[in-house]
């Protein structure tokens, strides 16, 4: 089902980019252009600092980290499942970005880099691995909050300017255009979605006790 959802995925950002092309044209280049010289006008201290911490987040080995981390911690808490979801999701949109980029082979953005940057451009994989793998946490978080009788609304609220920033800095930091963020976003919120959707059938079929504690 996993491997589904990631065809699925790409099925649909091919979509996308052909909708995109179709009624926007050009104009969606002379667009991404402008905003991206105009974030980017706003480079002093400390908000560079700041944007690199963020981008820092959404790495490969911190979020490789925070991963085994939350796994630990929901293992500690006798949520097996979601533990262990947190790998295909992970690891999941980490192949699924490459398996784009190498499809794409969109060149990076001609400009000075503020952070180190290698590789094709499109999609980004900050944006797709942020949205696939910190949605699956806020996710969690946001049902673990149902659970104790609270509101879903701050863990989702939060989930999404985490995730929105960690692309932001990725268009700041001059390493991709802002269609690359939206396209990373995009594929990591399908992927997410897919992973999502396997943990509640595996739920379903044999619910586990509820998460304890306090949120």
């Amino acid at each position: 089902m996993l491997v589904g959802g990631g065809i699925i995925s790409f099925g649909l950002l091919e979509g996308a980019i052909w909708l995109v092309q179709t009624l926007f044209g050009n104009r969606i280049h002379v667009w991404e252009n402008e905003f991206q010289q105009s974030l980017r006008s706003h480079h002093g201290e400390p908000l560079r600092t700041i944007m690199l911490f963020f981008t820092y987040l959404g790495s490969f080995y911190p979020t490789l980290f925070v991963s085994f981390g939350f796994g630990f911690i929901l293992v500690r808490m006798q949520q097996y499942r979601e533990a262990i979801m947190l790998l295909p999701t992970m690891g999941g949109a980490w192949l699924l970005n490459t398996v784009l980029k190498l499809h794409f082979m969109r060149p990076r953005p001609e400009l000075e880099f503020w952070a180190p940057a290698s590789g094709y451009s499109f999609p980004s994989g900050h944006a797709t691995i942020a949205a696939a793998m910190y949605g699956m946490l806020f996710f969690i978080w946001a049902r673990y909050r149902k659970q104790q009788g609270k509101r879903m609304l701050p863990a989702i609220v939060l989930g999404i300017l985490l995730i929105v920033t960690i692309g932001t800095t990725r268009i700041y930091l001059g390493v991709h255009y802002p269609t690359d963020v939206l396209a990373g976003f995009f594929s990591g919120f399908w992927w997410f979605v897919g992973c999502a959707y396997c943990l509640f059938l595996w739920q379903s079929r044999r619910p586990q006790q509820p998460l304890q504690g306090k949120a």
